[in-house]
């Protein structure tokens, strides 16, 4: 049941951000002041603007100064990855954010969910690393005009009760949609692991399938441990 309740929530949040205009490799070539580049959870208001940002290590930030005027579904949350900057302002402490990009974080699907079937177009990986409560990939994809499309397939889900644990296979769900391989660009996705937080689950072991431009599959895998607090 808390299963089906998360996956519902986060289905709600997430879905709308399936589709990423792939980022130019140029985008963040200018360097602001102390600026970080990072993957963040961030929160909006009623009006829909960032009100707020999680960062991965856990720190959380009011959002001072929004230079790219985001708005999403208010009162909701999406991931994302920003040039940002700590500040004070009046008295307090927050963040600066210089430019924003959508991060791809639908919710995971079995294979049959997809009325197209399953693509494996290839990437390849510059980086991939546990966040909180997310898989972060920073991909390299070659392009030219077509969109890009990136899920999540989910292709098995193991609990073991007694030992606490479950283990949980994915594979980069990509479509070039025929696009021509001319230009490098960057595409950021972050694989949300919350759902897989069942009542007794301490440890979640994570493998995931990337099809590359060599012609190899290759398969990370991390442990995941639950931070149910979000």
């Amino acid at each position: 049941m808390k299963r089906k309740v998360m996956a519902a929530y986060w289905c709600g949040c997430l879905w709308g951000v399936l589709c990423l205009l792939l980022t130019a490799c140029g985008e963040y070539s200018y360097h602001y002041p102390s600026v970080k580049l990072e993957f963040l959870t961030a929160y909006s208001g009623g009006d829909g603007t960032l009100e707020r940002v999680l960062t991965d290590g856990g720190e959380e930030y009011a959002v001072l100064v929004d230079d790219s005027h985001s708005h999403i579904r208010p009162d909701s949350l999406v991931r994302i990855v920003s040039n940002y900057e700590l500040v004070h302002k009046e008295g307090g402490e927050g963040v600066h954010l210089y430019a924003v990009s959508a991060a791809v974080a639908p919710i995971p699907l079995p294979a049959d969910k997809f009325p197209e079937g399953v693509k494996t177009d290839p990437v390849d990986v510059l980086s991939v690393w546990m966040g909180r409560n997310y898989l972060n990939l920073m991909l390299t994809v070659k392009a030219q005009h077509g969109k890009h499309k990136f899920h999540y397939v989910e292709d098995r889900v193991d609990v073991d009760a007694e030992a606490r644990r479950s283990s949980v296979e994915l594979t980069l769900y990509h479509d070039d949609g025929g696009d021509t391989q001319a230009y490098s660009q960057r595409a950021y996705c972050s694989i949300p692991l919350l759902q897989y937080a069942d009542e007794g689950v301490d440890t979640v072991e994570v493998s995931l399938h990337v099809h590359t431009y060599s012609g190899e599959v290759k398969t990370y895998t991390f442990e995941y441990r639950p931070l149910i607090a979000e």
